[in-house]
């Protein structure tokens, strides 16, 4: 998919509203920073512990760190805020720019959303950006504040079962803003975005709660806006930056460059990072770790991502809009059955792939593709 059609406004951020929803009671900005993160719902996850977070000012001077109880839990779809006193900075108003989420316990998560606030400032990133960049990523259930449509979701785990390879994942927070001028660099060149450690990064090992992250020295400066009589054959210019390349350090997108992609991946095929991968050969299989799970969405969300998508994890899953369904095992790709096409496609209400024959289940397919055979003991309707 061309990655134009997630860098916008809203695959960056989410709107300011949004973000005010998620403080439900607003830290002192003048000695305090507030946090808010969210996980995915899936389906087929419990939730897992919370993560530890670290947050800096633009001059990389850390202003405060949340470290949660080993015992602390954030449920599937639940968004957690708190408010951190400016300990580390020593008490000073700031102005939070990079943000570091670490995973520490052994639940993996599906981080959907972070947000800080401070100075009067609120900032925010998305799970989108897992999908853009090339990290393992799934569809999510929840919605953010008052926004309509989820966002999609970061897989991240501590100890890397069912090959999760991110243990964490650090940004330059300012730089999601959705601003017209920035948006229109990225679109541009997409490396300045994904291939920019300062900018974000999906960490697997050895990153840990108090690892330092790396930072943009000097800070980075912003362009107003110049197009201020709105002419549509100007382009926009607020967000922008000065030295949009200024950054720019690896060959590979989203993880760093050298990361092991078969960390502990002891269930399923074999995943490979699309860097390793020829275009011509570029096929899954994908990883389900939900068997008995069924995600069946009425939301515009595609089951043809989850398919064609190198880096998807999670249950197999159905869109209604587009009529298709994805099996996450193999990786292919079914429409769904109608009085039109009654073979060689997915039964809604069965739960079942039909092959040949129209009544039957299980047969061969006419499209010499294996029919799967599966006993959903969960079925999660997404609207």
């Amino acid at each position: 998919m061309a990655i134009g059609g997630i860098i916008n406004a809203a695959g960056l951020a989410v709107s300011a509203w949004s973000v005010a929803d998620m403080f439900q009671d607003p830290p002192d900005p003048n000695r305090q920073t507030g946090f808010s993160i969210g996980v995915g719902d899936q389906g087929d996850s419990p939730g897992g512990n919370m993560p530890h977070i670290a947050i800096w000012d633009d001059n990389g001077v850390r202003i405060d760190q949340y470290h949660p109880k080993k015992d602390d839990h954030i449920g599937p779809g639940e968004f957690i805020s708190d408010s951190l006193d400016n300990e580390q900075n020593g008490g000073k108003q700031a102005i939070p720019a990079y943000v570091s989420v670490v995973t520490h316990e052994i639940d993996a998560i599906c981080l959907a959303f972070v947000a800080v606030s401070g100075s009067g400032v609120a900032y925010s990133w998305t799970g989108d950006m897992a999908y853009t960049c090339g990290a393992q990523w799934y569809h999510n259930d929840k919605p953010i504040g008052s926004s309509n449509e989820p966002v999609r979701c970061m897989w991240m785990d501590s100890d890397h079962t069912n090959g999760i390879v991110a243990k964490g994942v650090s940004m330059h927070i300012r730089d999601f803003t959705g601003d017209e001028g920035i948006i229109a660099q990225y679109k541009e060149n997409e490396d300045r975005l994904c291939k920019n450690t300062a900018r974000m990064s999906f960490n697997p090992e050895p990153i840990l709660p108090d690892t330092w992250i790396k930072m943009f020295n000097p800070p980075l400066k912003y362009k107003r806006e110049e197009n201020t009589e709105n002419d549509p054959t100007k382009p926009y210019t607020r967000g922008a930056l000065e030295l949009p390349d200024h950054g720019i350090d690896k060959f590979t997108r989203g993880y760093p460059d050298y990361t092991d992609m078969n960390i502990k991946n002891t269930e399923g095929p074999t995943r490979r990072h699309s860097r390793d991968v020829k275009p011509r050969m570029k096929r899954r299989g994908l990883k389900n770790f939900g068997p008995g799970i069924l995600n069946v969405s009425h939301r515009k969300q595609s089951a043809k991502e989850l398919c064609e998508s190198e880096m998807s994890l999670g249950p197999d899953f159905v869109s209604v809009d587009e009529s298709y369904y994805c099996d996450m095992e193999s990786g292919h790709l079914w429409p769904l059955c109608t009085k039109e096409r009654e073979h060689d496609c997915f039964d809604l209400d069965l739960k079942s792939v039909r092959g040949d024959s129209p009544n039957l289940l299980g047969k061969r397919s006419e499209t010499t593709l294996p029919i799967p055979k599966k006993e959903y003991t969960k079925i999660n309707v997404w609207k």
